[in-house]
């Protein structure tokens, strides 16, 4: 009989109530599909999925847990033993899966849930994940404007997909218990353009991480410190697109949010002021 001790630096908190993870698998709405498993811990998730999938990845950063995660499958389980965040993702997905669609699920360590979305969000082959996290981050994601909540974290995920919150867990359904609940959510990708993407890339996240850079202040004052761009013009660009010139990031919604963007990228791009400036994104995460 294997015993296993748990690691607090990988987050480990296990879950084993069986209706709660039936309950995860059938929000995945897996019908043969590819599939990754982060964190498989002692592949408990693992076996209650092996009959829905076509075939398994998992990474485990524990390599204590090889005893648990044997499996008796009529299908593929590969297992990655590394950390799922320092791994080349694309490479791997092509390996594994060559050009097909994979649906991504996982009860996280708290500590990767932001990294991980920001390291698949852009992957195209992963359509949907479901994924438990904490709740307090949970809550961020889901909030909308004017809510206390509502921060860049929350703009940049809904602009690239539509999340759907299935289930608060308390602490306690967890062992060992973490001090904070936990709560599933379903996320699943928005059918986008390329050159959508592209921008949502390589401006759109800047330019929300830049608006809530000083939550109390307001988009134009958070514009003028980041930019350098002279008050007169930026006032010259709020009335044009007739933007209250106090208005908070906080206070703007997801449409609004892209509108204003496209429109400050294009009224400042023509006017020559950001054409030496350097923004993208991937050089301000």
């Amino acid at each position: 009989m294997h015993k296993h001790i748990f690691k607090n630096k990988y987050g480990q908190y296990f879950l084993y109530d069986l209706n709660l993870l039936k309950l995860i698998i059938n929000q995945a709405d897996l019908n043969h599909q590819n599939v990754i498993e982060v964190g498989p811990g002692k592949g408990i998730l693992t076996r209650l999925l092996l009959s829905k999938a076509k075939k398994v990845l998992l990474y485990e950063i524990d390599t204590s847990l090889k005893p648990f995660l044997f499996f008796d499958a009529d299908i593929s389980v590969d297992i990655i033993y590394d950390d799922f965040l320092k791994r080349d993702l694309k490479t791997d997905l092509q390996k594994y899966f060559s050009q097909e669609d994979v649906v991504l699920i996982g009860n996280l360590p708290y500590y990767i849930t932001t990294p991980l979305l920001f390291k698949i969000l852009f992957l195209t082959q992963i359509k949907t994940f479901t994924i438990m996290i904490q709740k307090e981050i949970g809550l961020r994601l889901l909030a909308s404007s004017q809510q206390k909540k509502y921060n860049a974290l929350s703009v940049m995920v809904q602009s690239l997909t539509n999340i759907k919150k299935i289930k608060i867990v308390k602490k306690t359904m967890f062992y060992p218990c973490p001090k904070v609940d936990g709560i599933v959510l379903k996320f699943e990708k928005k059918k986008l353009l390329d050159e959508e993407r592209y921008f949502i890339e390589n401006n759109f996240f800047a330019f929300v991480k830049i608006s809530f850079q000083q939550k109390r202040k307001s988009l134009l004052n958070n514009l003028h410190d980041f930019f350098k761009i002279e008050k007169s013009q930026l006032l010259q660009f709020f009335y044009k697109y007739q933007i209250p010139n106090n208005i908070r990031g906080e206070e703007i919604d997801l449409i609004r949010f892209r509108q204003i963007a496209y429109c400050f990228f294009d009224f400042f791009h023509t006017n020559s002021i950001l054409q030496s400036m350097h923004f993208l994104v991937k050089n301000k995460k």
